[in-house]
């Protein structure tokens, strides 16, 4: 009975995901979940109490974000190699990149867009930690700048992050102008702050 229940419990989190991806989050919803899953609705309400708690159990079980080490990689000690405008607009150049190689990750970011939930709440936990890790990661590298690292990022993030969802779905060239543009924007300011 046991073994039964942790595989219907992985078919329905298996379930959200499909859905996310092929259809977006438009279309998750219990029963929707059911029926990819194979199984009673019931059993969503038995398993994980509820729609929350099976979103919740979901952002659990998976790789929802960056890690700090996908945005910097292993560095020799020492001093910094190159100024801290150009390392920082590198590191917003991989960030947009993790986010582009995370399919999944864009889909709840746009659903946060138009509600909360217990995945959402979860991704934006998750990604504050994750950011608090990469400025306190960058102060100690360039020993304490006196700029605002975080806001910085927060700003030009948040940027990377709409053009990304926005164009989530759209052909690969699509997005080209707009990333250009953004781009051009991140280095000239940066610059300014050097």
């Amino acid at each position: 009975m046991a073994r039964n229940r942790v595989l219907t419990e992985r078919k329905i989190i298996d379930a959200v995901e499909r859905i996310l991806l092929d259809e977006g989050f438009t279309a998750v919803g219990i029963n929707s979940i059911a029926r990819q899953a194979g199984c009673d609705k019931v059993l969503i309400y038995r398993y994980f109490k509820g729609f929350d708690g099976l979103l919740g159990g979901f952002a659990e079980s998976r790789d929802l974000w960056w890690q700090v080490d996908d945005i910097i990689p292993a560095e020799e000690p020492g001093k910094p190699a190159i100024a801290l405008n150009e390392y920082l607009q590198l590191l917003l150049e991989r960030h947009a990149r993790a986010l582009q190689a995370r399919p999944l990750t864009l889909e709840i970011m746009a659903w946060e867009m138009s509600e909360q939930n217990s995945l959402t709440v979860a991704l934006a936990r998750l990604r504050a930690e994750r950011g608090m890790q990469l400025v306190k990661s960058i102060r100690a590298r360039y020993d304490n700048p006196n700029i605002d690292i975080g806001g910085i990022l927060g700003v030009f993030g948040a940027a990377i992050n709409y053009l990304v969802i926005r164009t989530r779905r759209a052909p690969p060239q699509h997005m080209t102008e707009e990333w250009w543009r953004l781009q051009q924007t991140i280095a000239r300011l940066l610059e300014a702050h050097a």
